[in-house]
């Protein structure tokens, strides 16, 4: 089970219409974040599946936690969704 996130972010950072987010520079592989990827986001004080809502033109990276485990929602990752 590899548990390295493809998103660094803090999960309880919110934007102001209460996403998540993170900047383009924090990800691991930045051609695969884009609206609608599963990916894996976090730190070492804990990490979750979210999904990828909205990438801005300056980089800044928006997406909304999925509710469960990453046991639970890892299935998901590495899909995308329209």
């Amino acid at each position: 089970m590899d548990d390295t996130v493809d998103l660094v972010a803090d999960l309880n950072a919110e934007d102001d219409d209460g996403l998540g987010w993170s900047t383009l520079s924090d990800a691991r592989k930045p051609a695969s974040v884009q609206p609608g990827a599963f990916l894996l986001a976090g730190s070492r004080y804990g990490r979750a599946v979210v999904r990828v809502v909205a990438v801005d033109t300056d980089g800044q990276v928006h997406f909304s936690v999925l509710p469960g485990s990453v046991a639970k929602n890892r299935h998901l990752l590495g899909t995308t969704v329209a």
